[in-house]
């Protein structure tokens, strides 16, 4: 007698990051990405959803937050990890290019969305190797992992959520583009140093919402990537832009 897939696939609930068996778990109907292990959880965290919620592109789109079928062919994907401090300590370089294969978790368990690029138009997902609820785990400041802290910002407040504001609990990640498209070590330092950018608004207290859109990222990037060219970084001759 065969499984079902759905029943044995653990997933993570969008709301308060618990994880739990995709058969308890409900979808976002629109988006079929975001997914929920209550009603709570899904209308407290539609206030900040709808700004980024749109239809399902199955045929542009890997399902990240959900899993994907067994009979589906499901493509290799090229990411970044970013290591934490403790993996950093044990000589693992804080940025590192990751092949990750069909078989690889991000394709069943999903990630976080990065909430700063949903909104301007560059969709990122981290996968964070730990599972525990980052609001109940024991804190390891090995664990800790600022940079990729800074990829969580959310673009209301210039802070992560409360969950990840928590240190000692994101661990090393890997981060990929939702679209499933490669993602360059070049692109990442770019979206760090744009969230480092929108960081510095929030600080000198500007309200950087005018800016936090697809054109004014875009142009960021490009400003970004003349000036590396300028400054003698040839690895970013080849970063295609838009992104």
């Amino acid at each position: 007698m065969s499984t079902s897939f759905r029943s044995s696939t653990r997933v993570r609930c969008s709301g308060c990051a618990n994880n739990g068996e995709w058969k308890s778990f409900m979808r976002c109907s629109r988006c079929k990405f975001a997914v929920y292990c209550s009603n709570d959880c899904q209308t407290s965290d539609w206030p900040y959803h709808k700004t980024q919620c749109s239809p399902a592109s199955p045929k542009d789109s890997l399902s990240y937050g959900s899993p994907v079928s067994t009979r589906q062919r499901t493509p290799s994907v090229r990411g970044v990890s970013i290591a934490c401090n403790a993996d950093r300590a044990r000589g693992a370089r804080i940025f590192e290019v990751k092949i990750l294969d069909p078989s690889h978790p991000i394709h069943t368990q999903g990630g976080i969305i990065c909430p700063l690029f949903q909104q301007v138009g560059f969709p990122l997902v981290l996968y964070r190797h730990h599972t525990e609820d980052p609001l109940t785990m024991l804190r390891d400041p090995g664990l800790d992992n600022q940079v990729a802290m800074h990829l969580l910002t959310h673009p209301g407040t210039g802070h992560p959520e409360e969950r990840w504001r928590r240190a000692g609990c994101l661990g090393t990640v890997i981060v990929l583009r939702q679209d499933g498209k490669p993602l360059t070590l070049e692109a990442v330092e770019t979206v760090l140093m744009y969230a480092d950018y929108v960081l510095g608004l929030f600080g000198d207290g500007v309200s950087p919402s005018s800016l936090l859109n697809p054109a004014g990222f875009q142009r960021f990037c490009q400003k970004y990537k003349n000036q590396r060219v300028s400054g003698g970084h040839s690895n970013f001759y080849t970063m295609a832009l838009p992104f």
